[in-house]
């Protein structure tokens, strides 16, 4: 194998399409084309001058993309004939996500992330499994709020050792 490709294989879960399971995922990544289990094949070539930020993709699923990139984390552009206007944004553990939809707010941990306004949108990884949507929502808060409580102790400890 190249050193630049990409795999990741995954071992196999019980066959079943249940989402709140998790589903393994089984894909190549070159250079050039990506095979998963689920999206088939699927090619690209990319051309891009990243001085001037702009850049052009052909992908054999979703077609050709022309993108402008305006600041570092935000790109608008054209693709299917619809326009995007995509970025994320900020320092530190919140970031605003900003679509032509409009913006949400979204933490990230090291088991994925949880999006505030858009709880649909969050993820969760462990153990190999990698879930979306409502179940990915309950993990996280269930992380969130561990997370929280640990750093309520902390700071109490703390409070309390400084008053003494």
């Amino acid at each position: 194998m190249d050193k630049n490709e990409k795999f990741s294989k995954k071992p196999p879960s019980k066959a079943s399409k249940n989402t709140s399971e998790g589903n393994k995922r089984i894909e190549y990544r070159g250079d050039y084309v990506r095979i998963s289990r689920t999206g088939g094949i699927a090619g690209r070539a990319s051309v891009s001058n990243k001085k001037m930020g702009i850049g052009a993709t052909v992908n054999t699923k979703h077609g050709l993309r022309l993108h402008k990139r305006l600041w570092n984390g935000a790109r608008v552009g054209f693709q299917k004939g619809r326009f995007q206007f995509i970025g994320r944004y900020g320092k530190g553990p919140l970031k605003i996500n900003q679509s032509k939809k409009g913006f949400s707010l979204s933490t990230s941990n090291s088991f994925g992330s949880y999006n505030f306004f858009k709880p649909q949108y969050s993820s969760f990884k462990m153990g190999g499994y990698h879930v979306r949507g409502q179940t990915a929502q309950t993990l996280q808060l269930i992380v969130l709020l561990v997370v929280g409580a640990f750093y309520l102790i902390v700071f109490s400890a703390r409070a309390l050792y400084l008053m003494a």
